[in-house]
């Protein structure tokens, strides 16, 4: 091959190489697609599974249910953007005193729905920034905001007290 050729040959595989790295991009979206605030559990001041929780969402269109009567210390808790409030029903069945009864509390979450760009691979979202959260004091001992600004990102954003039954 002659002298021009090699140099052409060269150019062009490092043409290739500097194409390829170029449009490898380390922003790639692996986070959360949506924000969704991430609600843990815990019983005394300890992170805890609770059994038999159900939680459901009010007024939500279509089927609202998240977990019917699972053993769960965690859950993802869908905030509606058209809207800047919204409910759910957290049911726990429990024996205090040694009879299975049913506890029945509502959660709320007053926010705004700030739109956001992610990047071109992630693509355009909504973060909630909370305003106000309040429950009922059933099975719920309290609830804790960690962090008022709910992004994409899989951290936990409240951890919601339940009593020692």
């Amino acid at each position: 091959m002659s002298r021009l050729s090699h140099i052409a040959a060269l150019h062009l595989l490092s043409f290739i190489v500097l194409m390829s790295l170029t449009s490898c991009n380390d922003d790639s979206c692996y986070d959360n697609g949506s924000s969704l605030p991430l609600a843990e559990f815990y019983v005394n001041d300890a992170s805890a599974t609770i059994p038999g929780i159900t939680v459901m969402g009010i007024g939500a269109p279509g089927d609202s249910l998240l977990v019917d009567s699972s053993s769960i210390n965690k859950i993802y808790l869908p905030l509606r953007a058209s809207v800047n409030t919204t409910s759910f029903v957290v049911k726990r069945w429990a024996s205090p005193d040694g009879e299975k009864k049913l506890f029945i509390d509502t959660l709320t979450f007053e926010y705004e729905a700030v739109e956001y760009f992610q990047s071109a691979e992630c693509g355009a979202m909504f973060n909630f920034d909370v305003k106000r959260l309040a429950c009922t004091e059933n099975a719920i001992d309290s609830v804790k905001l960690l962090t008022p600004l709910i992004t994409n990102k899989s951290i936990p954003a409240l951890r919601i007290y339940f009593t020692d039954y």
